[in-house]
């Protein structure tokens, strides 16, 4: 079965209970992440049970690894969630073999598996498979778009304050950036600024909150090193990391830079005007020139492979150990960039 935007989203808050396998696709991550949560609380509704993750690189080592899994029952005798996250299509072949246990023998299939995933054409097999087993479903998911974004804004402020001035709105929406786990972090701090707050948040709010000096900063090294100006780069790098900001921080400031920038290179090629008003942060016309000469440094293969090198980066930084490498790991990579665009 296959699902896409809104009625993905439906199937995650109230799942057929014959679907115990489902693969959650898209090209944002947070949007990916946040409708898997949704599903595994709809399904602990139903019947207790625990969240477990594989790692994929483990999974495509050890395949019994993901079968004994999904076998299993825990130790209070609960079915298991288990939760895979997957680039592109690596894991078919061991995932068409679960998809066929199922479909030849289902009472085998004591856990419930959840598989996350990027984007996904309409020729990938994953997605395919997903789509045409009977025990399984496909959710295909889209990026927020402003209008929706604006909606959850304003609702969550209702609840926390007395609402919000509609330029200081649209100021913070349209800073947001295009990756909904990026955008959810700007969210949850707005919401806790105006906590008992005794009249509607204000551009002067939004201001003060948004553009710190570290994450003003931030976003000037990473664009300096897209540019490929390596001194400038690293003197700004030197200066954001003194301050005290993380280097998970800078990874994360990559991936929405890059992000934007693949934006722009589809909605230049779907021939859209006015392009950099329609990104998310925008890109303001007197930035446009920079911007597009950036553009022009960075195709779409190459910022794609940036982003898989920033996922890859980011996870390394959060395994056990990785913590103590994660600042030189983050200085060579603007190394890397800068010279590359150079």
């Amino acid at each position: 079965m296959k699902y896409q935007g809104g009625g993905a989203a439906r199937f995650a808050k109230a799942p057929e209970s014959s679907v115990r396998l489902v693969l959650i696709f898209g090209d944002d991550e947070g949007v990916v992440a946040d409708t898997a949560g949704a599903l595994i609380t709809a399904w602990q509704k139903d019947t207790p049970a625990s969240v477990i993750t594989l790692d994929e690189d483990d999974i495509k080592r050890e395949p019994v690894i993901l079968f004994d899994a999904l076998e299993a029952q825990s130790l209070l005798g609960d079915a298991n969630i288990l939760r895979v996250r997957a680039k592109g299509e690596k894991v078919f072949p061991i995932l068409k073999d679960v998809l066929a246990m199922a479909e030849a023998t289902p009472e085998r299939i004591a856990a419930r598996l959840i598989v996350q995933n990027g984007t996904l054409n309409t020729r990938s097999k994953l997605r395919t498979a997903f789509e045409q087993a009977n025990a399984a479903a496909a959710l295909h998911v889209f990026a927020d778009d402003a209008d929706a974004i604006a909606e959850r804004v304003t609702s969550l402020l209702k609840a926390e304050a007395n609402g919000i001035e509609p330029d200081a709105l649209a100021r913070f929406v349209g800073g947001l950036p295009g990756h909904r786990s990026l955008a959810n972090a700007e969210i949850t701090k707005l919401a806790l600024y105006a906590h008992g707050l005794d009249r509607p948040v204000s551009v002067d709010d939004i201001r003060a909150l948004c553009e710190t000096n570290a994450d003003e900063n931030s976003r000037v090294a990473v664009t300096l090193a897209l540019n490929g100006e390596l001194d400038a780069a690293q003197t700004e790098l030197d200066r954001v990391i003194d301050a005290g900001f993380s280097p998970i921080g800078l990874l994360r400031q990559f991936e929405m830079e890059a992000s934007r920038m693949l934006s722009a290179h589809a909605l230049r090629g779907s021939g859209g005007g006015n392009v950099g008003m329609k990104l998310r942060p925008p890109v303001w016309k007197s930035d446009w020139p920079a911007f597009e000469a950036r553009l022009r440094k960075w195709s779409v293969p190459r910022l794609v492979r940036l982003i898989e090198r920033v996922h890859d980066m980011e996870l390394a930084a959060k395994s056990p150990g990785g913590a103590g490498l994660a600042e030189a790991a983050t200085r060579e990579l603007f190394v890397r960039l800068a010279m590359a665009a150079a």
